[in-house]
């Protein structure tokens, strides 16, 4: 349960050298991956550019937000670099898109949305150096760590679940490194998919909010909805296997053991940060669990309290020996902010993010068998979906947060009940 590891400051002169060769180091492997996965080696150099610019463009809305207060002329070529890098980016995505014979207007538009968002938060959402530092925060450690096994387990089994042997360029081939080349650039796709997928629905279930502020949907601070991220990999992954004539349920059989590895290990990033976080437990529970406040973390936090407490230490309704909220005092229960902001501790809660841990760790478990013994493309795809559904639909019940919001409520309840929004997307996945 520690939201930040360990963070960085860049507010002296070695430490800003330190950055900026970051930054180069960035761009320089930014161009190097995109050449690298290039499907002939005269299209290395056109891949490379836009790869590069994107890579340029992360450096620069990252020094704005991490590095201290740049001064005028400093702020004033940042600002000249920011578009410069988006306006080539636009431009390096649609030379290559005609290099390779894809749409140039579909690629450049890609590199319009990024370079417009990094000119949004960049430029324009605050001061151009904001001395915020590089904090690292574990929910991100834990994601990244997700996603690197998840993408690693996956391009590692294509050749065995691809032994066959194709022909490429007239001479036969063996089929699993290139579909294990396919996994690592679908990897690309689906990540950024699903971080706009995760955060649309959680923007659709919290809509009456951010219809006053539509602003704050591009916000970087906001929320994210799993089954959102999910349906957004799943139709990128669709569109991609149509463009490069795979088989997309094959392919999703290799691929969703995955998603459950890397999910478990996302859930733990969750409890670090002390979101998602369960219901009120009952008194005694032996699996209850309490989220700390900052001056209760070591280094005091770095300032940032569990996401579970600092929600609780506003909230003013009661609780009791059993777990039932109230909105007024009752006789023996205790208000939900008064006893976190005493103790610096929140009120026990049951370990949703955990449960939802283990359930993924038996999942992946029990795919790897589906998987060996499928008897056709599509059977462990089928099999995860109708397994997560009851898992998640069960973990609801658990839930504690009530930002994920309700699809169906009673007008006047305290409980929110019938169903959550991913309750009813489990339903209908299951049925």
């Amino acid at each position: 349960m520690l939201p930040i590891l360990f963070k960085i400051e860049f507010t002296t002169p070695l430490m800003q050298v330190i950055g900026v060769l970051l930054s180069l180091g960035l761009l320089a492997y930014g161009f190097w991956s995109g050449r690298r996965g290039a499907d002939k080696p005269e299209n290395g150099l056109y891949r490379g550019l836009p790869f590069a610019c994107f890579a340029a463009l992360v450096a620069l809305v990252g020094a704005i937000y991490m590095g201290p207060a740049f001064s005028p002329g400093a702020a004033q070529v940042i600002k000249v670099l920011v578009w410069l890098c988006s306006g080539a980016l636009v431009v390096t995505a649609a030379l290559y898109a005609r290099k390779v014979g894809e749409s140039p207007a579909f690629y450049g538009g890609i590199g319009m949305v990024a370079g417009g968002a990094a000119i949004k938060f960049g430029l324009y959402d605050g001061a151009i150096g904001r001395g915020l530092g590089a904090p690292l925060h574990t929910y991100g450690l834990m994601l990244a760590t997700a996603f690197v096994v998840a993408v690693w387990i996956a391009a590692r089994e294509m050749p065995r679940a691809f032994p066959e042997m194709v022909k490429v360029d007239g001479k036969m081939e063996p089929y699993g490194p290139i579909m294990r080349e396919h996994m690592l650039d679908l990897s690309f796709y689906v990540l950024v998919s699903a971080i706009i997928g995760s955060r649309v629905l959680f923007v659709i279930t919290k809509w009456d909010q951010y219809a006053k502020n539509p602003m704050d949907i591009f916000s970087i601070t906001g929320g994210l909805v799993f089954y959102g991220g999910f349906i957004g990999a799943a139709l990128t992954s669709y569109w991609y296997c149509k463009t490069h004539k795979l088989d997309f349920l094959r392919i999703a059989d290799v691929a969703i053991p995955s998603v459950a590895i890397g999910h478990a290990i996302g859930r733990i990033g969750c409890l670090s940060a002390g979101c998602c976080w369960g219901g009120i437990a009952k008194a005694g529970s032996a699996i209850a669990i309490r989220f700390p406040s900052a001056k209760n973390l070591p280094f005091g936090g770095f300032g940032t309290d569990a996401l579970a407490f600092s929600d609780q230490a506003k909230d003013h309704r009661w609780y009791d020996v059993l777990g039932h909220l109230y909105d007024h005092s009752v006789e023996g229960a205790q208000r939900i902010s008064e006893v976190a902001k005493t103790t610096g501790y929140s009120v026990p809660v049951y370990p949703t993010q955990l449960m939802e841990s283990c359930g993924e760790l038996c999942l992946f478990l029990l795919l790897l068998v589906v998987r060996r013994y499928k008897k056709f493309n599509g059977q462990v795809l089928a099999t995860w979906l109708m397994c997560y559904a009851v898992l998640r639909f069960t973990i609801e019940l658990f839930r504690g947060d009530d930002i994920r919001n309700f699809l169906f409520k009673y007008p006047d309840a305290i409980h929110p009940v019938i169903l959550s929004t991913s309750q009813t997307i489990s339903l209908g996945i299951f049925l």
